[in-house]
């Protein structure tokens, strides 16, 4: 009998757990908005009546973009956010959505079959992958890899983190 008992007690304690666990997310609350600006610290949206708010965001955020868990990094401003929070604590969730299309633009440093690094105007250099899907573009027009060799002004645009889809070239390298 007494065993009885003690598997009926955790039987309730399992149906429990869930409950109390959907009662506790449910206190949450969510803020939707589009994304200004982020950081280690904080992320701000901008919502549709227009106001503005800040959030903190502490190393137990949990980060998706467009349903993925990923890192902090590549959420963008301009991506569509949802931050689940509890009043002035670390957000526990962001849950971003919106397409994730970058376009970098630079002077072309170096360039090989995999990849193409680039000198920004901030001062940074960026590398960026290609594959034998990038398509390279003076004008509009197609033009072959050697268009974008050192010295270049291109504009790459490729999936955050992903390889080049197409490269612009701008400016042609001075011989």
């Amino acid at each position: 009998m007494a065993r009885r008992a003690l598997v009926l007690v955790v039987l309730a304690l399992a149906l429990a757990a869930p409950a109390v666990a959907a009662a506790a997310n449910a206190e949450l609350a969510r803020d939707r908005g589009v994304v200004q600006s982020v950081d280690a610290g904080q992320i701000v949206l901008r919502a549709l009546d227009g106001t503005v708010a800040t959030f903190p965001l502490g190393p137990a955020t949990r980060v998706f973009l467009n349903g993925v868990r990923v890192t902090l990094a590549e959420i963008r401003p301009g991506l569509v956010a949802t931050v689940v929070h509890d009043g002035a604590e670390p957000a526990a969730a962001i849950r971003a959505t919106g397409k994730t299309l970058v376009t970098d633009r630079g002077t072309v440093l170096s360039l090989t079959r995999s990849e193409i690094v680039l000198a920004t105007a901030s001062g940074g250099t960026i590398t960026i992958q290609l594959d034998r899907r990038t398509r390279f573009r003076l004008r509009g027009r197609p033009v072959r890899r050697a268009a974008a060799r050192a010295g270049a002004i291109v504009a790459v645009k490729h999936p955050f983190g992903g390889a080049a889809t197409r490269v612009n070239v701008l400016r042609r390298a001075r011989r």
